[in-house]
């Protein structure tokens, strides 16, 4: 009956870590789409430099967090977002100035931002 409780014990505390990972993963990309929106609205306002300071800033948040991504995350979707946000200050950064193209990346950044939550959360189509 011991190794019945020592089980349940283990069962739960696995879903509770996975509830609280999928809580802090979505809390953290929220943050970040929350400045890459920011960055979009700025570019639409033509403040260039402040769209690119908020992306660069949403990038380093994302390096500061690397640890942690690569222990809870798949590789190949971490490098995807990190090749967004490269792409996004190269246009941002840039000299030519194309509000369209920007955003175009922009949103696929944000995309995928938004999907990484939802690969983590335990519906019938990701265990299945």
């Amino acid at each position: 009956m011991k190794r019945l409780y020592i089980s349940a014990a283990l069962i739960i505390l696995i879903g509770a870590l996975s509830g609280v990972h999928i809580w802090l993963l979505g809390r953290f990309t929220g943050e970040l789409a929350e400045l890459l929106t920011q960055a979009q609205a700025q570019v639409e306002l033509e403040d260039w430099e402040q769209a690119a300071r908020l992306t660069r800033q949403a990038k380093e948040r994302w390096v500061d967090h690397e640890g942690y991504l690569h222990i809870t995350l798949r590789h190949g979707d971490m490098d995807a977002v990190l090749i967004s946000m490269d792409e996004a200050l190269a246009f941002l950064e840039g000299g030519e100035r194309q509000p369209s193209e920007y955003a175009a990346v922009n949103a696929r950044l944000l995309t995928q931002l938004a999907l990484l939550v939802e690969a983590e959360l335990p519906t019938l189509s990701n265990l299945l």
